[in-house]
C-alpha cells in the first residue's frame, strides 16, 4: 500500500472529517446477492411468471452487457412494481444473517467518523452501529452540518417508496432531486470520502465520475478508495481527476481481509495493515456522487479474514451490554385499511406519520400504492398478511364496504393469533361500537372522530402520537 496516502487518510479520520461510502461489497461479504445476481433472480422469476420470451431475452442481454440498471428496469416492467418489490425485499432481507466483519469495522470508526453513506438497502450497517446512529433516507439541505448518521441514498428495506433500482427511479433520485444533489454536493466539497466495497463493473461509471468532477470545480477535495490490484491506466486517471486517491491492497487470499485491517488501523497507534505493497495499478471503485444500486459485484464476498486476535476482538465483540447476535429491529410494517371516500383523510394521516417513516420506525402501505395492471386482490392480501400493525380507518363508508369487512375479519384473526396489532382510527361519526373491533381501544381516545374536532390536524397529531407509542412498544420484538 502507498503509506503516504494511507497516512493522509488517517489524518482525515482523526480530524473528524472523514465519511465512509459503503458499496454492495460490504453486504456481499455476508453472502447477500450482488446486483448482477439479483437481476438474474428477477429474470428467473419473470420467466416463471410466463413473461414474454422477448422480454426475458432483453433482460438477459442487459445482464450480459452489465447494464444492470436497465436489467432491473426491464425486470420491474415485466413483473410489475408489486411483484418486483416483493422479490427484492425477500432477496435482500438480512434477517438471520450475521453482520459482516467489514460492516463491524466501519462501525468501529464511530468515535471520529463523520457519517456513512451507502447504496445498500439492507440493514447491516444499522445493525453494526447497534442503533446508535440514526438512519436517513431523505436528507435535509443542512445535512452537511450534521454528524453520526447513515444516509441510505437508494432507500431502505421494507420502505419500498424510498427505493432506487430502476432507470426512472435512479434518474428522479439523482438528477430530479435538487435537495439530494445539494446535500451530496455539500458533503463532497467539505469532507473527505472513503469508498469501500465498490467495483468497476457499472454501466454508468463514466457518467458518475463526470458528475464528481463537475462538483469539484476543477479543484477536487481529497477522497480515497480501497481497492484490490488491477486498475487500467485510463480508469485510474479518471478516478484521480475526480479527486479519488487509490489505496491498493494485494488481496493475496482472495477474501479482501485487508480492507477491515486498513479501517481498524486508522486509529492512532494501531498496527499498520499487512501487505504494504505499492503496485502501480489498482482495481477501480466506481461511485462518487450517487452511484446506482449495483456497485461492486467484484467486491468482498464470503469474507473470512484471518486477522490478528486484537483486531478480531475489535470487529466481532459488541459492547458487553448488547448480545453479539442481537439484530437491530426492523421497521414496523403498517397496513392502512380504508374506504375510497376517505382517501383525503388517509393522505393527511400519512403526511402526519412521515417522521415515523423517516426515522425508520415504520414501513407504511395502502392500496393506493398498487401500480397499474397489478393484481389488486393479491397485492392487498400479501400486504395484510405481512403487516405488523393494521390501522382501520373507520367511517360509515368503511363499515359499508365488503372489502373493508373482509380486511377487518382477517386483521382480527391475525390479532387473535398474536401476529398483528389492530388499531381503529375514528375518522367520521358512525355506529362502530357494534362492530367486531369495538372491544379495541380506538383513537382519538375520547371516541371523538377526527372530522368532529375543531382542528382536524390536532386530532391527527393525537392519533400519530398514539401510533408512535404502539410502534415503540412493538418494534423491539421485530427482527
Amino acid at each position: 500500500m502507498d503509506e503516504e496516502i494511507l497516512e493522509q487518510l488517517r489524518e482525515r479520520y482523526t480530524s473528524g472529517n472523514l465519511i465512509v461510502f459503503a458499496g454492495a461489497g460490504v453486504s456481499a461479504a455476508a453472502g447477500m446477492p450482488t446486483w448482477k445476481q439479483l437481476a438474474e433472480k428477477l429474470r428467473d422469476r419473470a420467466r416463471r411468471r410466463s413473461a414474454d420470451p422477448a422480454v426475458i431475452d432483453e433482460i438477459q442481454q442487459y445482464i450480459s452487457s452489465n447494464q444492470l440498471i436497465n436489467a432491473l428496469s426491464a425486470a420491474r416492467l415485466a413483473l410489475g412494481p408489486q411483484d418486483f418489490n416483493w422479490t427484492v425485499d425477500k432477496e435482500l432481507d438480512d434477517t438471520g444473517r450475521d453482520v459482516p466483519e467489514l460492516a463491524r469495522a466501519i462501525a468501529a470508526l464511530k468515535p471520529k467518523l463523520k457519517a456513512v453513506l451507502t447504496t445498500n438497502i439492507d440493514r447491516f450497517l444499522e445493525r453494526a452501529f447497534q442503533g446508535e446512529w440514526r438512519m436517513v433516507d431523505r436528507p435535509a439541505g443542512d445535512i452537511a452540518m450534521d454528524r453520526c448518521f447513515i444516509l441510505k441514498l437508494h432507500g431502505t428495506l421494507r420502505a419500498w417508496d424510498t427505493w432506487v433500482f430502476s432507470r426512472d427511479q435512479y434518474d428522479r433520485a439523482i438528477f430530479g432531486s435538487p435537495l439530494l444533489q445539494d446535500a451530496f454536493g455539500a458533503l463532497y466539497r467539505t469532507h473527505s470520502i472513503l469508498f469501500v466495497g465498490f467495483g468497476l463493473a457499472d454501466d454508468n461509471i463514466d457518467q458518475t465520475l463526470a458528475r464528481v468532477r463537475a462538483l469539484s470545480g476543477g479543484q477536487p477535495p481529497m477522497h480515497f478508495a480501497l481497492l484490490p490490484k488491477g486498475v487500467p491506466p485510463f480508469r485510474r486517471r479518471l478516478l484521480e481527476e475526480s479527486g479519488v486517491r487509490l489505496i491498493v491492497y494485494e488481496n493475496q487470499a482472495g477474501d479482501h481481509a485487508e480492507v477491515a485491517q486498513v479501517l481498524l488501523g486508522l486509529e492512532p497507534g494501531a498496527a499498520p495493515p499487512p501487505h504494504a505493497a505499492a503496485p502501480p495499478h489498482a482495481a477501480a471503485p466506481p461511485h462518487a456522487a450517487a452511484p446506482p444500486p449495483h456497485a461492486a459485484p467484484r467486491a468482498a464476498q464470503q469474507s473470512s479474514p484471518t486477522l490478528p486476535s486484537s483486531l478480531v476482538k475489535a470487529i466481532a465483540a459488541p459492547p458487553t451490554s448488547t448480545p453479539a447476535a442481537t439484530a437491530a429491529p426492523r421497521p414496523v410494517r403498517v397496513f392502512f385499511s380504508y374506504a375510497s371516500r376517505d382517501e383525503e383523510l388517509l393522505a393527511r394521516l400519512e403526511a402526519h406519520m412521515t417522521p415515523l417513516r423517516r426515522e425508520g420506525l415504520i414501513a407504511p402501505w395502502h392500496s393506493g400504492k398498487i401500480g397499474a395492471g397489478e393484481d389488486t386482490e393479491r397485492a392487498i392480501g400479501e400486504q395484510l398478511e405481512a403487516a405488523d400493525l393494521v390501522l382501520l380507518l373507520v367511517s360509515a363508508s368503511y363499515l359499508a364496504s365488503e372489502q373493508g369487512d373482509a380486511q377487518v375479519a382477517r386483521a382480527m384473526d391475525r390479532r387473535a393469533a398474536g401476529q398483528a396489532v389492530v388499531v381503529p382510527i375514528l375518522l367520521r361519526p358512525c355506529d362502530w361500537e357494534t362492530t367486531r373491533f369495538a372491544e379495541l381501544q380506538a383513537v382519538p381516545r375520547d371516541k371523538k372522530p377526527v372530522t368532529k374536532w375543531p382542528d382536524e390536524d390536532e386530532a391527527l397529531l393525537q392519533v400519530v402520537r398514539e401510533i408512535r407509542a404502539v410502534v415503540t412498544k412493538l418494534r423491539p420484538s421485530l427482527r
